[in-house]
């Protein structure tokens, strides 16, 4: 088995740029416009692509072994995809169409040059699932495997960001909630999840569809659920300045997550990293939830509304009584790590 020591920093890397030249983003209908507008791609010391007049949305997250993730969770492959849609699905909640992505590895000198294959060949093909074309990164030693991916996309229409929701505005979510956070659990029990569950922990997907047709249509804030949706709603309240409550019995779940959280648990209330995006839409957009849904090929669903009550985040039950939830969501600095 080859290795990174075998095979070097400068010989694993030029290897990489030929099979990144090779692929065939270039000549799909989602990356087209991406890669016609690269001048200049990986192997120098940066990326230029020519600029557009929309504003470009820029931003990163990493990955690493130990905390989000163990590798006898996943492929290699799925890795790499993962660490794309993290990192795509903050765009999609800003209503932004992908353009670019750059990752950046870390790994010991025994790494396997197999797993490196892997997860850079799952990050290319996420990136181009979702539109954009991988253009670079970076390779350095250290002890512990990370991934650090970056992305950049452009937004075509109407801005979201978290400020902006508005009393009255419905809340909305795209596909299911808590299958993520209910896989790590069986994982952590020393049990195996579900393949259903596995998939929605290792395989993600970025709604940039739903992302770019809600802004269009006039949504007024959102933000992608990775923390948490009770967490992730918080941060948006904060920024809009109100409030929220949230039916839990109408927070759309798997078969399996709906008996997991009947019997007790919360995992669609608090569960992180779905990537699914959270929406404050008023109600002439709301009304056209079942149209965007059919546009875009995603569920979407109806789970609250927000309030004028600065701050307060109020969980109901099916009796309409406050619920409790047993966890409030990650945080990476007050709680133990993920994985």
């Amino acid at each position: 088995m080859e290795r990174l020591r075998d095979a070097g920093e400068h010989a694993f890397l030029a290897r990489l740029r030929r099979r990144l030249r090779a692929r065939p983003a270039g000549e799909s209908e989602s990356t087209g416009d991406a890669a016609a507008r690269l001048l200049v791609g990986p192997g120098d010391d940066a990326a230029v692509f020519a600029p557009s007049d929309l504003p470009i949305a820029v931003t990163t997250d990493a990955l690493v072994e130990g905390v989000h993730f163990r590798l006898d969770w996943l492929e290699a492959e799925e890795l790499g995809e993962r660490a794309a849609v993290v990192n795509l699905s903050d765009l999609a909640a800003m209503g932004a169409r992908p353009l670019y992505t750059l990752a950046a590895i870390t790994a010991a000198p025994d790494t396997p040059v197999s797993l490196l294959d892997g997860i850079l060949d799952g990050c290319a093909r996420a990136s181009e699932a979702g539109g954009a074309a991988m253009i670079g990164g970076n390779l350095a030693s250290a002890r512990d495997l990370s991934i650090t991916l970056t992305a950049l996309g452009e937004i075509p229409g109407p801005r979201l960001s978290r400020a902006g929701a508005r009393a009255g505005d419905e809340l909305v979510v795209t596909g299911t909630l808590g299958g993520a956070a209910a896989a790590v659990a069986r994982w952590k029990s020393g049990e195996a999840p579900s393949e259903e569950l596995r998939r929605a922990w290792a395989r993600p997907s970025a709604r940039i569809a739903a992302g770019l047709a809600l802004a269009a249509a006039g949504a007024h804030a959102a933000i992608d659920v990775s923390d948490g949706l009770l967490a992730d709603l918080g941060h948006l309240c904060a920024a809009s300045g109100v409030g929220a409550e949230i039916e839990r019995n109408l927070l759309p779940r798997s078969r399996e997550v709906a008996t997991l959280d009947a019997a007790g648990a919360d995992f669609a209330a608090s569960g992180g990293e779905d990537y699914e995006l959270l929406v404050a839409c008023p109600p002439e957009v709301s009304a056209r939830l079942d149209e965007i849904a059919r546009e875009t090929g995603t569920p979407l669903t109806r789970i609250g509304r927000c309030t004028d009550r600065d701050g307060e985040i109020v969980l109901l039950g099916a009796d309409r009584r406050p619920h409790r939830p047993r966890a409030a969501g990650f945080d990476h600095f007050s709680g133990p790590p993920s994985a």
